[in-house]
C-alpha cells in the first residue's frame, strides 16, 4: 500500500511539473586534468622552452635563495636589476569541446625600486594555433606577494574552445628595467580541462509514467 501511495506521489509531482513548465537545469561536469609537463620544474627546463634577453641565464631552477612553492624547482623570471625580457612557455594540446583552465602559483618579492612609478611587469599569456596572443593576466612590478605564493586560476577565454582539439602555447614572461628589481617566482602550473557550461534544460516529459496497476 505504502509502494502504491509513494508511486503515485511521484507521479503526481512529475505531471505538475511538466504542466507548469519547469525545468531542472543539468549538472555541470568535469572533464578531468590533463597536467602540463613537469609542472613543478622538479625536471629542470624539461618540456619548457626559456628565453632570457639581452642578458644570459636558465630562469627554472632549484637555487635556495628563492624557495620553490613545492619541492626545490622553481621558474625564477625578472630580478637581474637589468633592462630586459625573461620568458618560459610550454606548448599544451586543448583537447575539442573542453575548456581550458589554468592554475599556477606565483611569489613577488621587492629587492629594490625605484622612484619612478611602477609598469606592468609579469604577463602571462595563451597563443592560438593562429598565432594570436591573449592576455590572461598580468601583475605589477610594485607591492610584491609578502613573501608567500599565491595561487592564480584563469579560465582561457572561448577563443580556446573548439569542435577540434587545438595547440596551445602557455607563456610566463617578465620585463624589467634596471630602476625596478623584482623577481617573480612562478611553480606548480596545471591545465585543467572541464566541459562548458551550457543552459540547456532537462525536460521530464509527462508521459513517462506508467498509471498504478496497469
Amino acid at each position: 500500500m505504502r509502494k502504491r501511495a509513494r508511486r503515485a506521489s511521484i507521479l503526481a509531482a512529475a505531471t505538475a511539473v511538466a504542466a507548469t513548465g519547469v525545468f531542472m537545469a543539468a549538472p555541470n561536469a568535469s572533464a578531468g586534468t590533463s597536467e602540463i609537463a613537469n609542472p613543478g620544474f622538479e625536471s629542470g627546463n624539461a618540456s619548457w622552452h626559456e628565453k632570457v634577453t639581452p642578458f644570459a641565464g636558465h630562469p627554472i631552477n632549484n637555487s635556495s635563495v628563492w624557495p620553490a612553492h613545492s619541492g626545490t624547482g622553481k621558474a625564477e623570471l625578472g630580478g637581474q636589476g637589468l633592462t630586459g625580457m625573461s620568458r618560459i612557455s610550454q606548448q599544451v594540446t586543448v583537447p575539442a569541446y573542453r575548456v581550458p583552465v589554468l592554475s599556477f602559483w606565483v611569489r613577488s618579492d621587492v629587492v629594490h625600486g625605484g622612484a619612478g612609478g611602477g609598469f606592468r611587469q609579469l604577463i602571462v599569456e595563451a597563443t592560438a594555433e593562429d598565432g594570436t596572443p591573449l592576455e590572461l593576466h598580468d601583475r605589477m612590478n610594485k607591492g610584491g606577494t609578502s613573501g608567500s605564493y599565491e595561487k592564480v586560476t584563469v579560465t582561457l577565454p572561448d577563443a580556446f574552445y573548439s569542435s577540434l582539439p587545438q595547440k596551445v602555447n602557455i607563456s610566463f614572461m617578465v620585463i624589467e628595467d634596471a630602476a625596478n628589481r623584482m623577481p617573480f617566482l612562478i611553480d606548480d602550473v596545471s591545465m585543467e580541462y572541464r566541459f562548458k557550461a551550457i543552459d540547456r534544460p532537462v525536460v521530464i516529459p509527462g508521459g513517462i509514467f506508467r498509471p498504478i496497476g496497469s
